[in-house]
C-alpha cells in the first residue's frame, strides 16, 4: 500500500514581485499560511459527467479532422453494465447531411468505433446516444504529429471558452463548433490577442445550420502569428458544442492537440500533474472574459503536501495572462499540484442581477500548456484544469502504459483520502495490484503506474473523499513524449 504524508509545515518564501511578459499580469508571493476555505469556494463551471446508474446517456464529441488521409479517429465507448447496451452515433459534417450508425457494446467491455466511417469532411463530430443503460464516451484523434484524447461533452451549452490559442510560425488553430439541434443556432464569437479583445462584426450573429459543423480558423480572423488567441463563443439562439484543434509548427511548440472547450468560467481550478524540470516548460494561461479584474491565488504543493506560500496573480478583464511557475525559486524541482482560486474586485452576484454587463458575473478559464523535450523530440500539450473535485473519475480510453505517472491523484481537501484504481474487465471492475487501497494525506499527491491489462479498457479511480485525477496519454509510435488529458467525473458509482 502506498502512503503519502503531509510535511506538516509551509515553506517560507521571500516577498517577491514579478512582472509577467504577457498582458498586464502581476504576480506577488506572500508569506502567509494556506487558507483551506479556498478549497470549498463555489465553482460555477461544469465538467462532462458520467451518471453510471442512468438508463440512458448522450455524449457530444467535439470532432475529428475528416479530410486528411494521414489523420483518423476513434470514438471509444465503455459499458459498465451487466448486459449489452445498444445505441446510435449521429455524425455531423461541415457540409452535408448528418449520418446515423447503430452500435452495440457487450457487457463490461469497451468498443472502439471509427470516427469517420468513410465520411469526408473538414471535421466530423458526433452525438453518441444509448438506451437501457448509460455509456461513457471519449474521442481519440490519430494524428501524424501526435495522437490526442478529448473528452466528449455530456450536454451542449450556450457559452464556451478557450484560454489558450496559438498561431505562431503559421501553426494551425481551428475552433470547431457543432450544432446538434434540429434548429439553427446563432453565435457571437470574440477573441483576445496580445493587444486586447476583438469583436469583429463578421463574427456577430453567425448562423450554424441544424445538425452541422462550423469551423473558424483563428489565423484567418486577423490573428496570424499570435502566441495569445483566446476565444469566447456565446450562442444567442440554441446551444452548441465547441472544440479546438491545434497543430503546432514552431516558435516553441510542436505537436498536435484536440480538446473540448470549457462550457463555463469558474472561480476555482485544480491541476494534479504539474512538473518543474529542466526539460519541461509549463505555463498557466488565464482567460478573463469579463470586464472585471480578477485576483488569483495559486497554491502549489509537492507530493507530500508541503506548500510554498500562496502566489497572487492579477488577471485583467478581457485579457489573457500567462504565469510560469518555473520562475518560483521556492518551488522545488519535481512534481507538484496546484489549486487556483479567483476573486473579483466587485460583487459579481449583484452585477449579474442588475442586468448590466452580461459578462460581469463571469470568472476565469485556466489551461496549462506544457512543452517537453526528450532527446531530439519536442511536444506540446494543453490541459484544461478541472473545476471540481470528485469521489470518482473514469478514463474511457485509458492512459499511458508502463510509465510511473500514468495517473496523478491529488487530495485537495482537509481530510485524508483513501483511493482505489481499477479497470473494466470481463468480470466488472478489477482492482489494479498495489492500488487497492492507497492513503493520501491532505494536500498530497500520488503517481499511479498502469500495466498492459489497462491498454484497451476503461480505468476508474474511486475515493472516500473528493480527489482530482489527471493522466498522461500515449501519443503514438512516432511521438515518444506522452501527452495529457483530463478524466470524466463519475457519479452514482460505488465508493470505497
Amino acid at each position: 500500500m502506498l502512503a503519502r504524508r503531509a510535511a506538516g509545515r509551509t515553506r517560507q518564501l521571500v516577498v517577491l514581485v514579478i512582472a509577467l511578459g504577457t498582458v498586464g499580469g502581476l504576480v506577488a508571493l506572500e508569506r502567509r499560511t494556506v487558507d483551506t476555505s479556498l478549497l470549498t469556494a463555489s465553482s460555477g463551471a461544469t465538467s462532462p459527467e458520467f451518471r453510471r446508474n442512468a438508463k440512458a446517456s448522450t455524449w457530444f464529441c467535439p470532432g475529428v479532422i475528416g479530410n486528411d488521409d494521414q489523420v483518423s479517429g476513434l470514438f471509444v465507448i465503455s459499458n459498465f453494465a451487466e448486459v449489452p447496451v445498444g445505441g446510435t452515433i449521429t455524425r455531423f459534417l461541415v457540409d452535408g447531411v448528418a449520418r446515423q450508425q447503430r452500435f452495440a457494446v457487450p457487457a463490461r467491455s469497451t468498443l472502439e468505433v471509427d470516427a469517420l466511417a468513410g465520411v469526408k469532411s473538414g471535421f466530423v463530430s458526433a452525438l453518441v446516444e444509448s438506451q437501457g443503460a448509460a455509456l461513457v464516451v471519449e474521442q481519440q484523434t490519430l494524428h501524424r504529429a501526435g495522437n490526442a484524447v478529448a473528452t466528449c461533452a455530456s450536454t451542449p451549452s450556450g457559452t464556451w471558452f478557450l484560454a489558450d490559442g496559438f498561431t505562431g510560425a503559421d501553426s494551425v488553430d481551428q475552433i470547431v463548433v457543432t450544432n446538434p439541434s434540429l434548429d439553427s443556432a446563432i453565435l457571437d464569437v470574440s477573441f483576445v490577442t496580445a493587444i486586447g479583445e476583438r469583436n469583429p462584426q463578421s463574427l456577430k450573429g453567425v448562423v450554424v445550420p441544424p445538425e452541422s459543423v462550423r469551423v473558424f480558423d483563428v489565423a484567418g480572423l486577423d490573428a496570424r502569428n499570435e502566441v495569445i488567441a483566446a476565444v469566447a463563443v456565446r450562442a444567442t439562439v440554441g446551444r452548441v458544442v465547441v472544440g479546438r484543434s491545434q497543430h503546432y509548427l514552431g516558435r516553441g511548440r510542436l505537436g498536435y492537440t484536440m480538446s473540448l472547450a470549457a462550457s463555463a468560467t469558474s472561480n476555482r481550478w485544480f491541476f494534479a500533474d504539474g512538473e518543474k524540470a529542466a526539460n519541461v516548460n509549463e505555463e498557466f494561461v488565464i482567460y478573463n472574459p469579463s470586464a472585471t479584474d480578477q485576483q488569483l491565488t495559486f497554491i502549489f504543493a509537492d507530493d507530500q503536501g508541503a506548500a510554498i506560500d500562496p502566489v497572487t496573480v492579477t488577471a485583467p478583464g478581457r485579457r489573457v495572462t500567462k504565469f510560469a511557475p518555473s520562475g518560483l525559486s521556492a518551488l522545488p524541482d519535481g512534481r507538484y499540484s496546484a489549486i487556483i482560486s479567483a476573486t473579483s474586485s466587485v460583487d459579481q452576484s449583484a452585477s449579474a442581477g442588475s442586468g448590466s454587463d452580461a459578462n460581469s458575473a463571469e470568472s476565469v478559464v485556466i489551461e496549462r500548456v506544457t512543452t517537453r523535450q526528450q532527446n531530439k523530440s519536442t511536444a506540446s500539450t494543453v490541459l484544461l484544469g478541472t473545476s471540481s473535485a470528485s469521489r470518482a473519475w473514469v478514463a474511457t480510453s485509458g492512459a499511458a502504459i508502463g510509465v510511473a505517472d500514468a495517473l496523478r491523484v491529488f487530495n485537495p481537501g482537509s481530510l485524508p483520502a483513501t483511493f482505489r484504481v481499477s479497470y473494466l474487465g470481463p468480470a466488472g471492475d478489477l482492482s489494479i495490484t498495489g492500488y487497492e487501497e492507497v492513503l493520501l494525506e491532505p494536500g498530497a499527491s500520488a503517481s499511479v503506474l498502469l500495466g498492459p491489462e489497462t491498454a484497451s479498457t476503461a480505468v476508474s479511480v474511486t475515493s472516500n473523499e473528493p480527489i482530482v485525477v489527471q493522466r498522461r496519454i500515449d501519443r503514438g509510435p512516432k511521438q515518444p513524449i506522452d501527452g495529457a488529458a483530463p478524466l470524466i467525473l463519475m457519479t452514482a458509482s460505488a465508493q470505497l
